[in-house]
């Protein structure tokens, strides 16, 4: 049938098949602002309005549209006049990434409110992963009265203005209000083909053979690879730099799958949905082997080296024998000879940390107090709402082309030019916009067999992730069962620590010998202890693989830090925050931080100050009893972390810093934004070294061909390294410039002044004067400056949380009603987006304690994989958060600035339960604190 409908004012005529959702729709007809996520109304980031009413497009039939007027984010604004709401967006910074942006305006515009608590419930139908809301909230609130909040974000434009601690707004907000950003899935070449994958049914297999005829005999099908069609090379998915450090255990494509998920064969077909129907057309005979989830089970023997108990016997794993009356062997994983760097394959191994100091017998010798807990982290979904999504090209000259939702193209080009065969410099890789990243993007998941194809047909190939695949097939947070053992004296005295850490790192290595690093040395090193140990192993499992994700591991091993330092404090009735202060590392001491190359060190610390303003704003007094009313107790909780800033002597940044001839500065960098403003970062530092105002200063990114290497965007080092590698830059171009003056007036001037646009002699008897674009002009090359920079040490972030919280003792829910964080920052560079970042790792953290986790069966499949069972925080579930900025000038980052993207996820989970337990007296010890557990633990149907 016939459609006649418009879009925005435009009549369209045209019919599509039956089955068509409107977002598809829409997006063939080129409105791209209307965002895939979902597919299921779960996300409204696909809102528009038919007919004025706001509709979730992924759900909508399009055969509904006929005689209808639709409007999308792209008709808002009217002759290039933005609407208020549109307009309030980018005033109140209500954005990161922006791809949930403009279903959130279409949203809002329509939304009916009195108070803030009716608005945050109204904002039920929309996700936002990376703001945390708040700014979205007032963004809103000020998009329907213009005048009811002040703008809280200003635009530097005097000269004579710093640009260092400035809130100048992030400079795609007007691309991303508009639904003008072009994020990578809303382009592809010409003759476009489109790759899905055939996945594997079960946890551990062998494939003995796989018939594609069926499948190749559908019409549209171009191609089909399988691990016959591919050369055999063991690589690692994450993206680090060299030399790389994890296991080489992943394949193309391999004879053997791992977990429900992993990949089997490759279709590349004229439609993803030919492709999808191929996939289903392949059969596949397996040899079904022996599988493991569970990480403990997975080590045999060896777990007793940890000091855990050895279940095999009371609870076996699925497939491995269960009612035996031996211990059933346990199965490798990682039989492949070629796999290299696994630290211990026949027992699972993946990766293995041991660090200590002291005497740690002694140390508990001495102790007047022995605390001792173990506590179990669940895996977690990063759930950026744009998914894994890639596209490979050929250019005439040979050279491939990768356009990617990536957060390290650098170590993407590298380890596609090893997979491959092909020079380096033949193979380009580029991010577009990103819609979110947290560390699953740091790695290489759908760029490879995209670039196989492309090598294979000739052709431009896409591959687009599903929700499905994003929750089943891509990386989680490592799951742990963490073992914590302290010693005390009764002053408070820190006499030993000891901390065994066993991560699921599930079916491929990826991050995790790195991740449980972290999990031990941070908060290890966060206090002073003369004896200390930790040993941590990452662990193969059949279950989908553990990777990066914010916090890095620190987050699991801070839970259990703060958590029993909280429960000692309360033994030996001391103060819990004095407690912490007594034993905090300051500038004078020494870390046990284990290998040199990741050396951190204590710059700057305001740690004291931060501790102070937490307990100064929550009114806090030692000793107040919770707060009680009926069912309802109150009570209030604390936890301190810390983070470094990139990676000592391996993070490296290059930068290159150009006087163009329209007499502009041209910032060229490697460095990737994701969401976070590092691009206006980075250019408001440029502009502070040139004495010039950050909109002179144009900026080209994250592209391997275009601009020089960056490690990319992780470790929280974009400000920190990228932005001392921009400050040399800038210092080297400044000198290069005066030169040049001194070379074209020949004099050596006593002093010359450079102030963005005019370089002025200040000599006594001469007073000239050149704008930059006579200079560039005048110069008989091109005025380029460059710089490198790799940190030799990496300065430490510190963060303090405290959380008030009210729990319902008859249903076990718990209701956040405060929560207020002083970050150690040294020098914010731009205050609003710090806090964004800030703001949005508390909310993640929200997450992460109360509702995040993914459940798996028996054979390790994960049974919620979409947004409707797998529970984010809603806009009404966010409490008022407030962040105080510890401004204490670091000496080794770009104008005193430390990394703060990371840090501020560690603190809220730990916090939380030690609220909840200074309110009812229980503390758990698993996560999340789902009202279930905590309703069964007050009740003491089971153990806390």
């Amino acid at each position: 049938m016939p459609l006649k409908f418009q879009i925005n004012n435009q009549n369209y005529n045209i019919t599509c098949p039956p089955g068509t959702s409107l977002l598809t729709l829409l997006r063939q007809q080129g409105w791209m602002g209307t965002h895939k996520v979902c597919e299921t109304g779960d996300c409204g980031s696909c809102t528009v309005w038919v007919n004025e009413t706001p509709v979730h497009s992924c759900i909508f039939p399009a055969h509904r549209i006929n005689n209808t007027q639709i409007t999308t984010i792209e008709g808002l604004a009217k002759d290039g006049e933005l609407c208020p709401m549109q307009q309030a967006f980018i005033d109140e910074q209500g954005f990161q990434c922006g791809f949930c942006t403009p279903g959130m305006i279409m949203s809002a515009e329509k939304l009916d409110f009195s108070t803030e608590q009716e608005l945050r419930a109204a904002m039920d139908g929309n996700l936002c992963r990376c703001t945390g809301y708040q700014a979205i909230v007032e963004s809103i609130k000020k998009g329907k009265n213009l005048n009811n909040s002040p703008n809280l974000v200003g635009q530097a434009s005097c000269l004579s203005t710093s640009q260092i601690g400035q809130s100048i707004p992030k400079q795609d907000g007007y691309e991303i209000v508009t639904g003008k950003p072009i994020y990578t899935p809303d382009w592809a070449p010409e003759g476009t083909l489109h790759l899905k994958v055939l996945r594997s049914p079960h946890p551990h297999a062998r494939i003995r053979k796989i018939d594609t005829t069926k499948a190749k005999e559908l019409p549209g099908v171009h191609a089909i690879f399988t691990h016959e069609d591919v050369s055999r090379i063991p690589y690692t998915t994450a993206g680090h730099a060299e030399p790389v450090p994890d296991p080489h255990d992943h394949y193309l494509l391999d004879n053997k799958v791992r977990f429900i998920g992993d990949r089997i064969a490759a279709v590349v077909a004229e439609t993803p949905e030919i492709a999808q129907t191929a996939c289903q057309l392949i059969t596949v005979d397996y040899e079904i082997l022996p599988h493991v989830i569970d990480p403990v089970l997975a080590m045999g023997e060896k777990v007793k080296e940890m000091g855990f108990k050895d279940d095999r016997q009371d609870a076996c794993p699925t497939g491995l024998g269960i009612g035996e009356l031996t211990k059933p062997p346990i199965p490798i994983i990682h039989d492949e000879p070629e796999s290299y760097q696994i630290h211990d394959a026949q027992n699972n191994i993946s990766g293995e940390v041991l660090i200590e100091k002291g005497d740690l017998a002694k140390g508990f010798a001495e102790a007047d107090l022995i605390l001792e807990n173990t506590y179990d982290l669940p895996a977690v979904q990063h759930t950026h709402l744009e998914p894994h999504i890639s596209t490979s090209w050929l250019e005439e000259d040979g050279t491939l082309v990768v356009r990617s939702s990536t957060q390290v193209p650098f170590h993407c080009q590298r380890l596609l030019a090893q997979i491959f065969n092909l020079p380096k410099e033949k193979v380009r890789v580029y991010k577009a916009h990103i819609g979110g990243g947290f560390g699953n993007k740091q790695e290489i998941l759908s760029e490879d067999l995209c670039v196989l194809a492309t090598l294979k047909t000739g052709r431009p190939v896409q591959w687009a992730f599903t929700r499905n695949e994003e929750f089943t097939a891509t990386n989680s947070r490592h799951a742990m069962k963490v073992h914590l053992k302290i010693g005390v004296k009764k002053d408070g005295s820190l006499t030993a620590v000891e901390m065994n850490a066993i991560a699921n790192t599930g079916a491929y290595g990826n991050h995790g010998t790195q991740v449980i690093f972290l999990t031990g040395t941070m908060p290890l090193g966060l206090y002073r202890c003369p004896n200390q140990k930790f040993h941590g192993r990452s662990v193969y499992t059949n279950t989908m693989p553990a990777g990066a994700f914010r916090g890095y591991g620190a987050t699991q091993g801070f839970f259990a830090m703060e958590c029993l330092l909280d429960e000692i404090a309360e033994k030996l009735q001391l103060d819990p925050l004095e407690f912490r202060r007594q034993n905090l590392i300051n500038t004078e001491d020494s870390l046990l931080l284990g290998v040199e190359r990741h050396f951190k060190i204590v710059g700057s610390c305001g740690l004291d100050e931060a501790l102070t303003k937490v307990s100064e704003v929550l009114k806090y007094q030692p000793g107040t009893p919770p707060k009680v009313n009926g069912h309802l107790r109150q009570g209030v909780g604390f936890a301190v972390a810390m983070q470094g800033s990139g990676l000592a002597k391996i993070h490296t940044a290059k930068v290159k810093i150009a006087l163009k001839e329209n007499g502009r500065y041209e910032l060229r960098t490697g460095a990737v934004d994701v969401g976070t403003g590092a691009e206006t970062t980075l250019r408001q530092i440029a502009a502070e070294v040139l004495n010039t105002t950050f909109d002179q200063i144009d900026i080209i990114a994250s592209d391997t061909k275009e601009t020089p290497f960056d490690a990319g965007s992780y470790a929280s080092a974009t400000t920190y390294i990228s932005g001392q590698a921009v400050i040399l830059a800038a210092q080297n171009l400044q000198e290069l410039l005066l030169n040049k003056v001194s070379e074209i007036w020949q004099i050596v001037p006593e002093k010359l002044e450079l102030n963005g646009i005019l370089i002025k002699s200040k000599n006594t008897s001469i007073n000239q004067e050149i704008d930059l674009e006579t200079l560039a002009k005048l110069s008989d090359r091109p005025l380029v400056a460059e710089s490198e920079y790799a940190a030799e040490r990496s300065t430490l972030t510190f963060a303090v949380l405290g959380v008030e919280v009210e729990v319902d003792t008859e249903t076990g829910k718990i209701k956040i009603l405060r929560c207020v964080q002083a970050i150690d920052i040294g020098k914010a560079i731009n205050p609003r987006i710090c806090e964004g970042q800030v703001i949005g790792g508390i909310v993640m953290g929200l997450g992460y304690a109360l509702t995040e986790e993914l459940h798996f069966d028996e054979q390790g499949k994960i049974i919620n994989p979409n947004l409707r069972s797998y529970r984010l925080p809603l806009a009404k579930d966010v409490p008022p958060i407030e962040v105080y900025f510890i401004e204490k000038s670091d000496p080794y980052g770009p104008f005193g600035a430390k990394g703060v993207g990371e840090v501020v996820i560690n603190c809220v989970a730990p916090a939380i339960v030690n609220a909840v337990a200074n309110a009812t007296g229980i503390r758990l010890k698993q996560l999340p604190i789902t009202p279930e557990r905590l309703w069964q633990a007050i009740q003491g149907l089971h153990d806390e």
